[in-house]
């Protein structure tokens, strides 16, 4: 996925400024696909240059213009083509990860303030998501009640990742301060 994709989602949605593209992104898509604001107006240049964006620029006297940016039919296809090509592989990148992979370099005591640190953003993303749970208002067509559901898909996905996520670093945090250094999937069943 690229930012390229998440603002040309957005921008099927409706015609927007960078700013609220940022705001979209915030509200929205920042929990599994961030954009910052220099970015997005990078990928908005670019977007331009390769006719799948419009923009339209708005003077406003002395202040600097406004610029609203729409997709093209050449962008809703890039879109759709992307949308509708399965992904293949993706490429993990967990730092936690690999610092766990090479705690056996640490202390149990300097692993489980890694753990800790974990854990407490994990409690912190669950809180965040948790809150995003509100209802918006209801959507009245079926075809908005549709694109609702798909967009609140991802929010499903956080909680339950993270909710599996936060169980997983309890458990490993348990087993050290035990010093139970078995493998989870190697302990005979009880």
């Amino acid at each position: 996925m690229s930012l390229q994709h998440a603002i040309l989602g957005f921008l099927s949605l409706r015609s927007m400024t960078g700013y609220d593209l940022k705001k979209s992104f915030d509200r929205s898509a920042s929990h599994f696909w961030p954009g910052n604001q220099s970015q997005i107006y990078r990928t908005l240049s670019k977007l331009t240059e390769l006719d799948f964006v419009d923009v339209d620029v708005h003077e406003r006297g002395d202040l600097l213009p406004t610029k609203t940016y729409s997709i093209t039919p050449s962008g809703r296809q890039h879109l759709h083509t992307w949308l509708s090509t399965p992904l293949g592989e993706r490429p993990v990148r967990e730092p936690f990860l690999l610092q766990l992979f090479f705690g056996g370099l640490l202390s149990d005591d300097e692993v489980l303030a890694l753990i800790q640190s974990e854990i407490a953003l994990t409690e912190d993303a669950l809180k965040q998501y948790e809150a995003l749970k509100e209802p918006p208002t209801p959507p009245e067509s079926k075809e908005d009640k549709r694109k609702v559901f798909f967009s609140l898909l991802t929010l499903e996905f956080g909680l339950h990742a993270n909710e599996t996520y936060l169980r997983w670093l309890t458990s490993i945090k348990e087993r050290i301060e035990a010093q139970d250094y078995t493998a989870q999937w190697t302990k005979e069943p009880s």
